[in-house]
């Protein structure tokens, strides 16, 4: 069983409780997700709400296929750990929020660059091609040529009466807008096309790809608004 008071237990984040679940299956070898469960109902402290916690992080695991059902085993509780089980104990909490961050909400030209590096743990390349495809996508929309780049690209394009700005928003929503986008650039993109940079905070990794995310979205309003 986990080392953890049925309170203790209790409040944790159903996702941080399940990967010590995870743990306690492979130090215990568990192949039978309904026995692991009843012994927590079984057990005259776990029993009742602290059971069902446990059987709800269980159910959490199936749902993210950290766990599997046993092929050739006839038994419909069956289970075995995954590849991703394994290694989701490997990284910790903070990677398996990071990755579950990235699930499906990235914007599809984000993901089409950076999930799979991201995945792979390659978080400097994941950022770099995140914010290398915004700035394709800015001078695209904008009908600027390959000779402008960067920071200069963002304040062309962005600044009030430029080709991305919203001649019908205030001044000062026109000029955050492109403070954001040069903002982004210049912190997210710059530093990694002049020099060695490591991103070792996978939280960090995967907000700065979110972040890429949302300017693309962001872009997405400027080309309906463009009618392009």
């Amino acid at each position: 069983m986990i080392a953890l008071t049925p309170e203790a237990a209790l409040e944790l984040p159903i996702d941080e409780l399940a990967l010590h679940v995870l743990e306690d299956m492979v130090r215990s070898n568990t192949w039978n997700s309904y026995n692991y469960s009843l012994q927590y109902n079984s057990d005259a402290s776990y029993k009742g709400q602290g059971a069902k916690a446990v059987a709800e992080a269980v159910q959490w695991l199936l749902a993210q296929s950290m766990l599997a059902s046993e092929p050739g085993n006839t038994s419909p509780h069956a289970i075995f750990v995954t590849r991703r089980g394994h290694e989701a104990i490997k990284q910790g909490i903070a990677t398996v929020r990071s990755v579950n961050r990235l699930q499906g909400n990235l914007h599809p030209l984000i993901e089409a660059k950076a999930r799979r590096q991201f995945l792979l743990g390659e978080y400097e390349n994941a950022i770099f091609v995140s914010m290398k495809a915004v700035e394709v996508r800015v001078r695209q929309l904008a009908g600027f040529g390959d000779e402008l780049i960067g920071v200069d690209l963002m304040i062309k394009a962005f600044k009030s009466g430029g080709p991305l700005a919203d001649p019908s928003a205030p001044a000062g929503e026109v000029e955050g807008t492109m403070m954001f986008f040069r903002g982004a650039y210049a912190v997210l993109r710059n530093p990694s096309g002049h020099r060695e940079v490591s991103f070792d905070d996978v939280t960090e990794a995967s907000e700065a790809v979110m972040t890429a995310s949302l300017l693309m979205r962001m872009l997405d309003k400027i080309e309906r608004r463009l009618g392009q």
